[in-house]
């Protein structure tokens, strides 16, 4: 019995609409590809990122962060210009999903194109691969500058341990999760936007699994 309400509490809480997220996902990666390669593509050159990527989100707790890979000849021009480089770069971004979404609201905000859906928030961050498979992406705050950011192999650790424990560290990292939001202020917590929760990271196997 217990058992058995442990598995129905796990489920209950997995994030259920991920169907709709990845319909959302292919509808920005088709506009952006056309935009910036000219294919009709609406599955390369984009990752889901963060929590959901890792798939230890859980059901209304999460935005949906994506991560676009740029041609390199649009680094080198967008890195040619004065000022704010990297405002530049997602304004230019957030202008070209507004043909496609004119009437939903969407902002570049410090490193991200943030789009306001009903259901969610999706927060898309343009970025430039690296020949070691990072990425560079933009920072508009202080004047602007470019950073460094390498999710995937975040993204594969976590498919690895969830595999070596069969499920019960993606469950652990939804249960985790539930706590904070339930009982917590989880916007009042003092997390920087980058900077992922002990919970939500391949560092917690060590501590808690391992």
């Amino acid at each position: 019995m217990i058992k058995d309400d442990f598995c129905d509490f796990c489920n209950n809480i997995k994030l259920d609409n991920f169907e709709d997220m990845q319909t959302t996902v292919k509808g920005i990666t088709k506009k952006l590809n056309k935009h910036y390669y000219d294919i009709d593509d609406d599955e390369s050159n984009m990752y889901i990122v963060a929590s959901v990527g890792r798939s230890t989100a859980i059901e209304n707790a999460s935005d949906l962060e994506i991560l676009f890979i740029l041609p390199k000849s649009d680094y080198d021009r967008i890195n040619d210009n004065d000022g704010n480089k990297q405002s530049q770069l997602l304004q230019e971004v957030k202008n070209v999903l507004k043909e496609k979404y004119s009437n939903t609201d969407l902002k570049g905000d410090g490193q991200v194109v943030v789009i306001n859906f009903t259901k969610y928030t999706v927060e898309l961050v343009p970025g430039f691969k690296q020949n070691d498979d990072s990425f560079k992406y933009p920072d508009t705050n202080d004047g602007g500058s470019w950073k460094i950011t390498n999710p995937i192999p975040e993204i594969d650790e976590c498919k690895k341990k969830d595999d070596d424990t069969n499920g019960n560290f993606t469950n652990i990292c939804h249960m985790l999760w539930f706590y904070v939001v339930v009982f917590h202020d989880f916007k009042k917590c003092k997390f920087q936007r980058g900077t992922s929760f002990i919970i939500d990271e391949t560092r917690f196997q060590e501590s808690t699994i391992g």
